[in-house]
């Protein structure tokens, strides 16, 4: 809103600091901002999304009336996801051969399947032990809810966190039978179907009963899916809550806005200050290294 920028001499000086934040943040894909000068843009008009220990958003609630139709299924495909990393970390181990007696040779071993198994509940870290599970989807099929597989990352609503809920719940109850389970398997060569069995069946309790059929009526929360430009943001913003950081993300085209807005309410010769702040135009025209593509503004994240 213009007419809320100032117009006296001190109103000037003020409108020089925010053309310096404007220009530079559309110069520069990634630069951290004072408290003060994210108000100033607020007063410009221009509006970024919190991230990280900024974000308000609270997690979706869990469907708890969904649980007891999930539990079986979902213990017995987080254990195929847990059985093929634990393939992965110990069949080296297991089939390395010593060459002379007293080789000593260090490989990672039941520690670091517990450190997957503890993880592989929160899908937020990205591409971490839990990343399966924003795959997932939950779909009625006459008197049964069965769990889907989607080929791609999904957000992660209310489903999503039902199914981290039924995943927490089967790990918890296995404890730690379910880590000395997996290193056995992968020792003795056990099939899949008998470490779910081992699992799910006995170490959790969670297969022991036949899912109840499902209730009529229920609500269906329509897996929305994740492209890659949402992925990347959703990932930025979960790695900077868990290192405990946060800022504002601000798109390219808002900034420009806030900077015709200044132009526009002060005149040509803030114009020109704006420019020189924002280093002129490169080769091709656009200003601070900005591409369009297929005529629409390139968005930034900062």
């Amino acid at each position: 809103d213009v007419s809320r920028l100032p117009t006296t001499s001190m109103g000037a000086t003020r409108a020089l600091a925010l053309l310096a934040v404007v220009a530079g943040l559309a110069a520069c894909a990634a630069q951290s901002m004072s408290a003060e000068e994210e108000e100033m843009l607020e007063e410009m008009g221009v509006k970024g999304t919190p991230m990280g220990r900024k974000d308000p958003t609270p997690k979706a609630e869990v469907i708890k009336s969904d649980l007891p139709y999930i539990r079986c299924e979902v213990c017995r495909m987080g254990v195929a996801v847990a059985h093929e990393k634990a393939q992965s970390i110990l069949e080296r181990r297991f089939k390395y051969q010593k060459k002379r007696r007293n080789e000593a040779v260090e490989f990672d071993g039941e520690g670091a399947v517990q450190d997957f198994v503890e993880a592989m509940c929160d899908s937020d870290k990205p591409d971490g032990p839990g990343s399966w599970i924003r795959r997932l989807d939950l779909v009625a099929s006459g008197d049964r809810l069965e769990v889907r597989q989607h080929e791609g990352y999904g957000h992660c609503e209310r489903e999503c966190r039902t199914i981290e809920r039924a995943c927490e719940e089967f790990v918890d109850a296995a404890d730690t039978d379910f880590t000395e389970i997996l290193y056995e398997a992968v020792r003795d060569g056990t099939d899949l179907e008998k470490v779910q069995r081992l699992v799910c069946n006995r170490a959790a309790g969670v297969c022991k009963k036949k899912a109840p059929p499902l209730s009529p009526g229920r609500k269906d929360y329509p897996f929305r899916a994740m492209s890659d430009e949402e992925k990347q943001m959703n990932d930025m913003m979960a790695n900077l809550k868990a290192s405990g950081m946060g800022g504002t993300m601000y798109r390219r085209e808002d900034l420009a806005k806030g900077m015709d807005n200044l132009k526009a309410h002060f005149g040509d010769e803030f114009g020109d200050i704006a420019d020189a702040y924002a280093g002129g135009e490169d080769e091709d025209g656009a200003a601070g290294g900005a591409e369009e593509t297929d005529g629409a503004a390139a968005k930034d994240e900062v």
